[in-house]
């Protein structure tokens, strides 16, 4: 690699460290709401916390990476052109077929590790994520025998425990059931305890009272009883069984899926090809991006009044080939034979490069210094 390449590709790889940091900081934000509500649903600590965020890490970069990619060709190539480095080069002869090599191979760096976020730490994250999930929710005594925590075992449910013993009994017991939105019902109780046989699970509350409202005449109706069974079996048979989803599978298997996978009845053999194909693309999405941000910037040559309309347009080239992967992958499912529309998005962005790439390379058509208008 000549020594040029190795500048301009260690400006590339510089810029990406901060914008992989800022972008998986933000991402990592809307993922850890959820990740929160499920650790203290089921009553659990910092360690199982921390062990759900490395495991929803891989989907984290799915979308991070490619927004690193083309953050940091913008950046890096603004910073070169700006800064006049890449008019020197190209007044010392080199073209932009010279420019766009470095960059390509920035580009091809982070298509393979967006193929092996997507080939390989996606579905057995996705996997590992899905199984320890549902062993929490699984695990009643766990989930539900927490003292002083609001939780919600199921849709609908609030539960709250004042106390609670090592032989599994329970004291002060608050049960919300509103899973009939307008027939809410409130209990209380002195003790409880928890019995489950086989895929049965019964609450047994003792000494207690059961609050409702009457719809007609608005008023709180109270009945008292020495025991009531709350049946919580519903909420085993919701855990009992779980289908993998489609992004939990390795791609030979998304693209011909077994029989096995179709029998389920959840997702089709669209769902399944759709993905296999996203898995596919998408690296080489990455790929283009960086590529994408360069031909943009030395398209209208070099401004001292900055780059502000070409980084949009870049930008928004980079948007568009993302929504039209996102329709595309959206008809495969409903229609699995028009799997070749998933690299439509692919085409329109090599079209891009090359076009762009082309015409910088006909005589008089390098950039050159401006002082007109932003571009």
């Amino acid at each position: 690699m000549k020594r040029l390449d190795s500048y301009i590709l260690g400006q590339l790889v510089g810029a990406l460290g901060f914008f992989v940091l800022v972008f998986t900081g933000v991402v990592w934000l809307t993922q850890a709401v959820r990740l929160i509500d499920t650790v203290i649903a089921s009553g659990q600590g910092a360690s199982i916390f921390l062990t759900f965020s490395a495991l929803v890490m891989p989907q984290v970069l799915v979308i991070v990476l490619p927004l690193s990619a083309i953050g940091a060709a913008l950046y890096a190539v603004n910073k070169l052109f700006g800064e006049s480095e890449l008019v020197v080069m190209m007044a010392s002869g080199l073209g932009p077929f010279g420019l766009l090599r470095p960059v390509a191979i920035f580009g091809a760096i982070m298509g393979a590790a967006m193929a092996a976020v997507l080939l390989f730490l996606v579905p057995a994250a996705g996997t590992a994520l899905a199984e320890r999930t549902q062993a929490i929710r699984s695990d009643l005594a766990q989930a539900l025998i927490v003292e002083r925590q609001f939780l919600h075992p199921m849709p609908g449910i609030t539960l709250f425990i004042t106390d609670t013993s090592r032989e599994g009994e329970m004291a002060g017991i608050f049960l919300n059931d509103q899973r009939e939105f307008a027939r809410p019902i409130t209990y209380s109780a002195d003790h409880a305890l928890l019995l489950r046989e086989g895929m049965e699970a019964r609450l047994v509350m003792r000494d207690g009272v059961a609050i409702t409202l009457n719809e007609n005449s608005q008023q709180i109706n109270t009945v008292r009883f020495d025991q009531f069974v709350f049946d919580l079996s519903e909420l085993l048979r919701e855990q009992s069984t779980r289908i993998p989803r489609p992004s939990e599978y390795w791609v030979g298997d998304l693209l011909f899926p077994s029989e096995e996978m179709l029998a389920s009845g959840r997702y089709g053999l669209g769902d399944y090809v759709a993905e296999g194909h996203y898995k596919l693309s998408l690296p080489i999405l990455a790929m283009l991006y960086p590529m994408v941000a360069m031909v943009t910037i030395l398209a209208g040559g070099y401004r001292r009044s900055g780059f502000g309309r070409r980084v949009i347009v870049a930008i928004g080239v980079a948007v568009i080939l993302q929504i039209v992967t996102f329709a595309t992958r959206s008809e495969v499912r409903g229609n699995a034979a028009a799997w070749p529309l998933m690299y439509v998005s692919v085409l329109l962005g090599l079209v891009y490069v090359g076009v762009l790439a082309r015409r910088l390379s006909r005589p008089g058509r390098r950039p050159r210094q401006s002082s007109g208008a932003p571009a």
